[in-house]
C-alpha cells in the first residue's frame, strides 16, 4: 500500500508547518520576576499592594496587567506595583513592550489574605 505523491506532500508540508511553529514559540525568552504582597504599616481598612521584582531587568522593557476581584483590571501598563487592592486572587500578566525582544508571556498568581 503506497501514499499517492499529492498526499504525501501535503503530509509533509503540515509537518515541516507544525515544527517551525512549535521551535519558533519554544525560542522565546523568559521573563525572570516574582511578585509579593506589601502591608503598609499604617494599613487601618485592609488595602494592601502587590509589588513586582523583575530580577535586574529593566521594568521598562515589560508591560503588566492586573487581574483581580470586582473587576479591579489594570491592562497593559508600565508599572511594577498595583496600591489600595482588597483581599482576593489576583492575577498578573507580563510580556514584552517590543514584539522583537521575543519574551515569552509570563503569568504570576497572588492571594491577599
Amino acid at each position: 500500500m503506497s501514499i499517492s505523491k499529492p498526499l504525501a506532500i501535503k503530509i509533509f508540508i503540515s509537518l515541516l508547518l507544525g515544527f517551525g511553529a512549535v521551535s519558533s514559540f519554544a525560542q522565546c525568552r523568559k521573563i525572570d520576576a516574582d511578585a509579593k504582597v506589601v502591608k503598609e504599616l499604617n494599613d487601618t481598612i485592609g488595602k494592601q499592594s502587590i509589588t513586582i521584582d523583575f530580577k535586574g531587568a529593566n521594568k521598562e522593557t515589560f508591560k503588566v496587567s492586573l487581574f483581580g476581584p470586582e473587576r479591579k483590571n489594570e491592562i497593559n501598563v508600565e508599572k511594577s506595583t498595583f496600591d489600595n487592592l482588597k483581599e482576593g486572587k489576583y492575577i498578573i500578566v507580563i510580556v514584552g513592550k517590543r514584539e522583537e525582544d521575543n519574551y515569552c508571556p509570563k503569568s504570576i498568581n497572588v492571594t491577599i489574605n
